[in-house]
């Protein structure tokens, strides 16, 4: 038995573990996600991808794990769980594609946001992703024709000699699932091809919005909001990239299924974190908000009254998570700022008598 063996089931386990593990700790962002739609017959776009970016790619993790550990796939009866191996040998590589389409269409939907693209370039990145994604189901199911039924009673793949096209998977998209007899300067370089053109245009995007702004034009971005764009982009691209060296490289070394041994691990992050670009926006957008109101006092008391009316000026507000001062009406004191919870005292007057009432 290869050392390697041992260190392909562990890798397997870690991955569904990571996985797990970060679902539960982004559990309550994706809750508070269901919570805002509508109804579950009206959701939005972004749930949607999250639902499907999220659990396609956990189906993937389980179809991959059942094929490998699990013991059923044995030659007693005769022939019978041959044709299991047979019926089963092809649902994790088109698993793993789906969970895959599901990251691409996350990625398209978001990148014509970010560049206001019109309807020409929507249509271009649109066809990309779709030749990127037929490219990669013709690949798996083409090179994977072949099956076995493993000694411990498994169902393992194998590589064809003649047929196998693995490598188009990894020419445009990481993370891979399995190649053979590569030469890994010339896939190191292509194999992020989809990854990216997404990078680019999200980069281009978020330039122009910057020059704009600082232009004098106001586009209703912030700086901020940019760069959890940017910064979930980067990470995305850093760790899906990262992971798709290392398969390559065992891969490239490997023609058994010790290459595998980071395949899962792959689907894992891929999954992960395209879920958590999606959350992230989404906790940024609905961040919570402080409200408050301030009034005047008394002219005595540092206020100033309404010539007319004698009334007090009323200023009214809305703090959004930034040093932001919007009031609808004009304040002759100058120099207030609000930068947190403020809790302050109204005062109001009738008759002569004031009136004091608590306001948050």
């Amino acid at each position: 038995m290869s050392p390697w063996n041992d260190a392909t089931k562990f890798m397997r386990i870690a991955a569904l573990a990571i996985f797990v593990y970060d679902w539960a700790l982004t559990l309550p962002g994706e809750i508070r996600m269901y919570r805002r739609q509508r109804s579950i017959t009206r959701m939005s776009t972004a749930c949607l991808m999250l639902i499907l970016v999220r659990y396609l790619g956990l189906i993937a993790l389980v179809t991959n794990f059942i094929g490998f550990f699990a013991h059923f796939f044995v030659e007693l009866p005769k022939n019978a769980p041959y044709d299991a191996c047979r019926s089963y040998f092809r649902v994790m590589p088109i698993m793993q594609c789906f969970a895959s389409w599901a990251s691409h269409a996350v990625f398209v939907v978001r990148t014509v946001a970010i560049c206001d693209l019109k309807r020409t370039g929507t249509i271009a990145l649109s066809a990309l992703a779709a030749v990127v994604s037929g490219v990669e189901i013709f690949a798996q199911l083409y090179s994977f024709y072949k099956f076995d039924v493993g000694s411990s009673g498994n169902c393992l793949l194998q590589y064809s000699d003649d047929h196998n096209l693995s490598y188009l998977y990894y020419l445009v998209r990481d993370p891979p699932s399995a190649v053979r007899d590569v030469r890994p300067d010339r896939h190191l370089q292509a194999s992020t091809i989809f990854d990216v053109v997404i990078v680019v245009l999200t980069y281009r995007g978020l330039a122009v919005k910057h020059f704009s702004r600082s232009q004098g034009n106001n586009d209703g971005s912030t700086p901020a909001f940019n760069d959890v764009l940017w910064n979930s982009s980067m990470l995305y691209f850093a760790v899906t990239t990262f992971f798709n060296i290392l398969n390559l490289c065992f891969y490239a070394y490997y023609g058994n299924s010790n290459a595998t041994v980071l395949g899962a691990m792959g689907i894992a992050f891929t999954s992960m974190m395209s879920a958590r670009v999606i959350l992230d926006l989404h906790s940024y957008v609905h961040r919570p908000t402080t409200s408050f109101q301030i009034s005047g006092l008394r002219s005595n008391e540092q206020g100033s009254m309404s010539r007319t009316s004698g009334v007090p000026y009323q200023a009214k507000g809305t703090f959004n998570g930034s040093d932001q001062f919007i009031s609808d009406s004009k304040m002759r004191d100058s120099g207030i700022g609000v930068f947190r919870t403020v809790e302050t005292t109204e005062y109001s007057y009738d008759s002569g008598r004031r009136v004091r009432d608590s306001v948050v």
